[in-house]
């Protein structure tokens, strides 16, 4: 659960920023203390499924928005999730995955 916990905090974080909105005011449309919010964004509390709902309208985005959590990965993750993916790919894609970094790296 801490995993899950903690990809929700920095999901909760990026749409906070995203949305140009401070903890405080998110805090008061869920009628909830300013702190819950920072401990949320922490990884160290979950919130409650009445203050999902109420975050889902307060960014006014769709219930799945909320917990998609593969661009908020770590650069561990990042780097695995390279690597199987150049793995399965046949030569050619190889090839052209190679390239790509190269350029983006140099």
């Amino acid at each position: 659960m801490t995993r899950l916990r903690e990809l929700f905090g920095r999901r909760l974080e990026e749409l906070l920023k995203s949305h140009k909105m401070k903890q405080c005011e998110l805090a008061e449309q869920l009628n909830i203390d300013p702190q819950s919010i920072s401990r949320m964004i922490a990884g160290k509390h979950f919130p409650k499924e009445e203050n999902i709902e109420k975050m889902i309208k307060a960014f006014n985005i769709q219930p799945e928005e909320l917990f998609t959590f593969s661009h908020v990965a770590d650069n561990e993750q990042l780097i695995q999730d390279i690597i199987r993916l150049v793995s399965n790919a046949p030569g050619e894609k190889v090839r052209l995955a190679h390239k790509i970094i190269t350029a983006i790296m140099e």
